[in-house]
């Protein structure tokens, strides 16, 4: 873009790019640049769980165009140093060198380990993106169970906690956004403490759920029905009003066919992608997201597991 962003659409705590009217010409005919989503093959490991198969199909989905304009991006690995940052020193070294099983992912191999760091350092470099230019994502699972002294239900790292460091190194408050079905307990066990980190989860499930130790800076709420679901999601988005970056877990596996609630059809999940992409881009704060769970329990085929998770990418990108 030549001449560069405008004063205008400067993010005021990060000095980046900001796009303030999500239209061609807005501010001498500046349009939103393409959204940024962090991939690669190494996020993949064939015959595992979806946890870490799902990405390859929204991958390709994104390069045959079905998201709109989105630049697909490899990240760099996590790495021992940043993840003793948010777990204890012995759960990392565990993971790199006892090579036990990755609980129900499947043995220990170099691929998985590789998947795994890949996927976290995905959520890094998001952030490092939208920093710059308002948004971005990355094709990550596998993140909100971990806790700070050992892996859980299908998470070996927590990659929202990286995340929220790394946004906290440019600005004062961070929010962390969980739709996942499941509650994000190991993100409350390493970042409830935090006194720069909000936390708001909506979950259909009560595996992994968490008690709220701060009114001010933690929301929970379990949905009991799937009619009241939008309005919870509302209110969550309220209880993080004074944050200023979004980490969005966006969990499928809510979806009434794929394990989720009865009653929360696609269109409501639709409904909820734009809903929380329209509220951060009306508080103009950066704003990333991570897929989360999305799995075939309900009987879905990977396919169609990845058309939904794809929701996501497509309202971050519109």
């Amino acid at each position: 873009m030549e001449g560069g962003p405008s004063e205008a659409n400067l993010h005021p705590m990060t000095g980046g790019w900001f796009d303030l009217g999500g239209s061609a010409g807005h501010n001498g005919g500046m349009s939103q640049p393409p959204l940024t989503v962090y991939y690669s093959p190494a996020y993949v490991v064939e015959g595992k769980s979806e946890t870490v198969t799902k990405a390859r199909l929204v991958a390709e989905m994104i390069e045959a165009g079905k998201a709109g304009e989105v630049w697909l991006e490899a990240p760099k690995l996590a790495t021992r140093k940043e993840l003793e940052l948010i777990h204890a020193p012995e759960h990392v070294r565990s993971t790199f060198e006892d090579k036990g099983s990755f609980l129900e992912v499947g043995a220990w191999s170099q691929p998985l380990l590789d998947s795994i760091l890949a996927s976290t350092g995905g959520m890094r470099d998001a952030v490092k993106e939208a920093l710059k230019y308002g948004r971005s994502g990355s094709l990550s699972s596998g993140l909100h169970h971990a806790r700070r002294d050992a892996g859980n239900g299908f998470c070996q790292f927590n990659g929202l906690a990286l995340a929220a460091l790394e946004a906290l190194k440019k600005v004062k408050t961070v929010g962390i956004l969980d739709l996942d079905a499941h509650a994000g307990g190991g993100t409350f066990d390493i970042l409830g403490d935090h006194k720069r980190v909000y936390l708001a989860d909506v979950t259909v499930n009560s595996f992994d759920s968490w008690e709220p130790t701060d009114a001010e800076r933690h929301f929970y709420v379990e949905v009991d029905d799937a009619r009241g679901y939008l309005g919870h999601v509302e209110d969550a988005l309220h209880a993080l009003e004074r944050v200023e970056f979004l980490i969005y877990n966006a969990g499928m596996d809510t979806y009434e066919k794929a394990g989720g609630m009865k009653g929360i059809t696609k269109e409501i999940i639709r409904k909820r992608e734009r809903l929380v992409v329209q509220w951060a881009r009306a508080q103009k704060i950066p704003h990333v997201f991570a897929l989360a769970g999305g799995y075939q329990w309900g009987g879905l085929t990977l396919a169609q597991v990845a058309e939904l998770h794809l929701e996501t990418v497509k309202a971050f990108a519109a």
